[in-house]
């Protein structure tokens, strides 16, 4: 319950900070996330995902310089049917599942190239991901739960469509660091959604 407390006071603070920062206007990012896993994540889970979701605020500092926040969830998982593990003398036969649960919560910067019909930017995050890694095997399971320090550089573009409204595509490189436990994860993700401009 602590860290919920946490998730949500730090997600209040960045959009409620990055919003009163300047009033040049901005950009509300709302995307669906698909993730497709490297390095270490690729090798515990070699299926990507498509349950991703995630809202970006973003305001302009200056003509082509935005500064803002980003939230979001992406799940991994892979059914790999019934199998049996053995450890040392002792067998287990059951259905196995792995699950990754990641929720980055970012400060990002970008800077936009143009600022007329179409706006395409590159950018970075810098912050945080909570890390949920499960292996189950019927009913028994472990399960492995970290903070860890991240970074998200992206490329991608805004395409308006009406009045204050357009459609977003994105490409990000997902790195959440190695902790004294923990191996690093990443992943690539891509986003495709819908932009507020005010």
């Amino acid at each position: 319950m602590k860290k919920i407390k946490t998730i949500i006071l730090s997600a209040v603070f960045i959009f409620t900070g990055m919003t009163a920062f300047a009033q040049g206007g901005g950009i509300w990012n709302f995307q669906w996330d698909m993730g497709f896993g490297t390095g270490n994540t690729q090798s515990y889970i070699n299926a990507p995902s498509f349950r991703g979701i995630s809202l970006e605020g973003r305001q302009f500092v200056t003509d082509h310089i935005t500064v803002g926040g980003r939230i979001g969830w992406q799940t991994f998982y892979k059914d790999f049917g019934k199998v049996t593990k053995t450890n040392g003398t002792s067998s287990i036969t059951g259905y196995s599942k792995k699950y990754i649960n990641a929720m980055p919560l970012m400060a990002t910067a970008h800077y936009y190239f143009t600022t007329s019909k179409v706006y395409s930017y590159v950018g970075l995050g810098i912050g945080t991901y909570y890390l949920n890694m499960r292996d189950q095997i019927g009913m028994y399971y472990t399960s492995d739960k970290s903070w860890r320090l991240g970074i998200s550089p992206d490329i991608g573009v805004v395409v308006p469509l009406g009045h204050n409204v357009g459609f977003t595509g994105n490409v990000r490189y997902n790195y959440a660091a190695k902790t004294k436990e923990d191996k690093s994860q990443s992943w690539i993700g891509v986003g495709l959604g819908f932009s507020y401009t005010f």
